[in-house]
């Protein structure tokens, strides 16, 4: 695939900028700047070349410049030759217009209600600085800022990174300006230097929570949350999140927050869950604030967000990334110490259910990306925006990289190399390549570092894993198998594999893990009993696809109840229920096997949940093709499991289970909710009066937004007259609340009923929903493009086209998440493979006009052969 972008052409600028001093002046349609950039030459230079995206350039100095508008370059003749280490200054001012679909540089957020002028954010990782003013945008231009902003004065705060000069704002807060009390100015000085992609500069009305949190050794952190006015209420578990959060990672990674004040910015408009700013994180409304309307999923994402921003104080802006190609590890290691902590909240193994489902999705999972053939390698040659990193490849499989690093070199090895890689390169930049000389340097001959690197991060594609076993003379002789999933991958992995016997009364005979590294090989462990079954890649220990070749569907059916690990009784589950999708014949035993859990009230409330779901997403990949059939077999199997249980029992457990839910602590109630769920699709699959009825009640009874959203969504996916009367009533309630608007459309777009284009349309129209808002547009359309029971028709992809041609001009980012859903249409039936291909085709041509370069590289990426 061409890219604009390549990681071959990375090197460094040839001046290193050392200090930028600024003035930026907001005004309610433009923002005029003014800076003066300080730099010495690397080499020889007569002319500076600076990014600048987007800007009106009023001036600079030296006089003499060009402006390709084009290629976002402005070349600035100096005058004269700069020797090396020579120093030199340039001026310049310009005016950025901030847009309202362009979330980089300054862009207009939602301003709140009242008499408050424009509400202004700033987004400027990768390069969104040059769109705000001219600056080498480069992640090594790291550089000191002293930054002057001014605005109305109706403005509670003016916000910019460092403190703030106490000699032109004595008090900390912003002056009126001379001359002019109807505007505002404050000064803030960052005397650590950082990359302009760190930058912030926002102007907004905000009330502000504040708090502190003292290290053991008596350091103070000041805290401040800024929230929309009349919502600091919504800020106070998020602060003890926060705090919570800060001490934790002292205690588990030795960080320590080098500076005085950490802010977090409540925003409304990103594509993003937030933006590390040093001293300053952005995070959006619908986890930054958390209340009544805030629901199970979207607490669990506020519980890890919030330290993952604030971790980017150390992996981001303590060590900064060299190029974008190296942005893996800034989020991949992130990612790791955000799960960490939030395995210290909830259930460990409710989250890695949830997390692994995710991984594994046809749409937007990264193991769907690397299916493709086209796309998977975390270290990328080459892109068209560099905001196609930020995906499932960089924020899911590159973790999990990283854990099976931690896995096969020991935890304490892996620590002692990371540790190693923050010390060496606090400050600085560093590359994927001094990241692994690190581990290399820790781990010594225990594991060929450059091969692993080279099949998990320089190449894409995953392993696909063939397991059988025998048990003979107290011995377990266990035969492993790989493949990759496509011939381009570079195989064979190295990968730690978790294996487990256990015998006819649940309990473990052996428990380990073992390095798998060749094309085949074989392992034996010593077992006096026979097993009853083997438990195979406990809690997913490698990124990848597993068969297994030995075990029966009576053996996972008994492992489903009886594996000590509760992770692996919901894969056994997953995978029997895949058999029975090739062999309906085998149906009872799933049936029997499913009525067994349900009776089972020794399980936790989540495990539970999650057995009694039946998802229409197959563990087998090899069934992932049949999009059409999967979601007739999940309402199929759904409907006779509920008769097969009847509805007094399912009724019975939904009345028993929801007493005293709200009570629990805040782990065990999200898991009986889960719970809970589950019995909720059971009563609407039955689709009878008496099934409509109790699941009205139980919305009526419901206290907490997710049973009322899941109880909504449950009545909207049954025939019940009643259920539109009831979805438009609870849209009046819901609209009000950012988090409850966005529940609302995504159940609205999820229903297997045609109508619910209709539905969509006329919602698009009402004043309430925005085009331009990142979270209205991915709420609705994406569970339309997600609902299989209509999507994947004639009208359905019709729909698809002309929604997509909208939305591209005025958000790629998630336009792309609407085209992942067809990625791998190449593999489907005839007839709908067509259809796909028609409407990719079309939709390639509504688009030929348009500068949306990144959506349309990838159509062309999905219709190559």
């Amino acid at each position: 695939m061409n890219t604009r972008f390549l990681r071959s052409e990375c090197k460094l600028p040839p001046a290193q900028l050392n200090h930028i001093d600024c003035t930026l002046s907001f005004w309610e349609d433009r923002v005029d700047t003014e800076e003066t950039l300080t730099l010495t030459a690397r080499e020889s230079i007569s002319t500076l070349t600076l990014d600048a995206k987007a800007l009106d350039i009023l001036s600079v100095t030296p006089a003499d410049y060009t402006y390709d508008r084009e290629h976002n370059r402005l070349v600035i003749e100096l005058g004269r030759k700069v020797l090396p280490g020579e120093s030199f200054r340039v001026s310049i001012r310009s005016v950025t217009h901030p847009s309202d679909t362009i979330l980089e540089g300054i862009y207009r957020d939602v301003t709140p209600p009242g008499d408050h002028p424009q509400q202004y954010m700033s987004q400027c990782q990768q390069w969104g600085f040059q769109r705000i003013m001219p600056v080498i945008d480069d992640c090594t231009a790291k550089c000191t800022f002293r930054t002057t902003l001014e605005g109305d004065s109706r403005y509670t705060h003016l916000i910019s990174n460092g403190d703030v000069d106490r000699t032109t704002n004595p008090d900390g807060i912003p002056v009126p300006k001379p001359g002019n009390p109807s505007r505002q100015v404050i000064t803030y000085v960052n005397k650590v230097p950082m990359a302009p992609y760190l930058f912030i500069a926002c102007a907004g009305t905000w009330e502000t929570l504040r708090d502190e949190v003292v290290y053991p050794e008596g350091k103070r952190i000041q805290l401040e949350y800024l929230v929309p006015p009349g919502r600091v209420e919504g800020a106070r578990l998020p602060m003890q999140i926060l705090k919570d959060s800060v001490l934790w990672q002292h205690r588990a990674i030795g960080f320590s927050y080098p500076f005085d004040t950490y802010r977090t910015i409540s925003m409304q408009k990103s594509n993003f869950g937030g933006m590390e700013n040093v001293g300053n994180t952005t995070i959006i409304a619908e986890a930054a604030m958390i209340d009544e309307m805030t629901s199970d999923s979207r607490l669990i994402y506020s519980y890890g967000v919030i330290p993952h921003e604030y971790e980017h104080s150390h992996c981001g802006s303590g060590v900064t990334m060299a190029t974008p190609f190296d942005m893996w590890l800034n989020e991949a290691y992130t990612v790791t110490v955000e799960q960490d902590y939030v395995a210290t909240v909830f259930d460990p193994t409710f989250l890695r259910i949830r997390d692994m489902n995710a991984i594994r999705s046809p749409a937007g999972g990264p193991l769907a990306e690397e299916d493709t053939g086209k796309f998977g390698q975390i270290v990328r040659e080459g892109f068209n925006d560099p905001d196609e990193v930020v995906d499932g490849v960089t924020y899911s499989k590159a973790p999990e990289i990283l854990r099976m690093l931690s896995r096969i070199l020991t935890p304490s090895i892996y620590r002692r190399a990371t540790d190693l890689y923050f010390a060496r390169f606090d400050g600085g930049n560093a590359t994927t390549e001094q990241f692994l000389d690190c581990i290399r340097e820790v781990a010594g001959d225990r594991l060929d570092v450059s091969r692993f690197a080279d099949t998990w991060l320089f190449h894409a594609g995953y392993p696909c894993v063939s397991a059988s076993y025998e048990w003979r003379d107290g011995k377990v002789q266990l035969h492993l198998s790989q493949r990759p999933n496509v011939p381009s991958a570079r195989a064979p992995f190295i990968l730690p594999f978790a294996v487990a016997a256990v015998d006819e009364n649940g309990r473990d005979l052996f428990d380990t893990t073992v390095v798998f590294e060749a094309e085949t090989a074989d392992f034996t462990f010593d077992s006096p009993t026979r097993p009853a079954f083997l438990s195979l890649n406990r809690n997913a220990s490698f990124y990848g696809a597993l068969e297994d070749l030995s075990v029966t569907p009576e053996q996972l059916a008994f492992q489903a109840r009886m594996d000590p690990n509760h992770f692996n009784r919901v894969e056994a589950m997953q995978r029997l229920t895949d058999i029975i999708r090739k062999n309906p014949e085998l149906r009872e035993l799933l049936m029997q096997t499913y009525e067994a859990i349900f009776r089972d009230d020794s399980l936790p409330d989540g495990v539970k949940g999650f057995l009694l779901s039946v998802s229409e997403q197959p563990l087998d990949r090899s069934l992932l093709p049949n999009v059409r059939e999967n979601v007739a077999f999940k309402l199929s199997m759904r409907k006779q499991f509920a008769e097969r249980i009847g509805f007094e029992a399912i009724t019975d457990a939904l009345v028993r289970f929801r007493a005293g839910t709200d009570t629990l602590p805040v782990s065990d109630a999200i898991q009986r909710r889960t719970l809970l769920c589950s019995l909720l699709w059971l009563l609407s699959s039955l689709d009878t009066p008496e099934a409509w009825r109790v699941l009205e009640e139980h919305g009526a009874q419901a206290r907490n937004i997710t049973d009322r959203l899941n109880t909504l969504s449950a009545i909207w996916h049954s025939s019940a007259p009643q259920a539109e009367g009831i979805l438009a009533a609870a849209r009046e309630e819901l609209k009000g609340s950012l988090n409850g608007y966005t529940g609302y459309l995504s159940i609205l777009g999820s229903a297997p009923r045609p109508s619910v284009f209709e539905a969509a349309a006329t919602e698009e129209a009402s004043p309430d929903f925005s085009l331009s808002h990142p979270a209205h547009n991915r709420a609705l359309f994406c569970s339309i493009a997600q609902n299989a029971s209509i999507f994947w028709t004639e009208r359905g992809l019709s729909w698809w086209v002309d929604t997509c041609a909208k939305l591209a001009p005025i958000n790629e980012y998630n336009t792309c998440r609407l085209l992942s859903v067809v990625q791998n249409y190449a593999t489907f039936a005839p007839d709908l493979r067509e259809l796909v291909r028609n409407a990719l085709l079309t939709l390639q041509s509504k688009l030929s006009g348009t500068t949306c370069n990144w959506v349309k590289s990838r159509i062309e990426a999905y219709l190559r052969e």
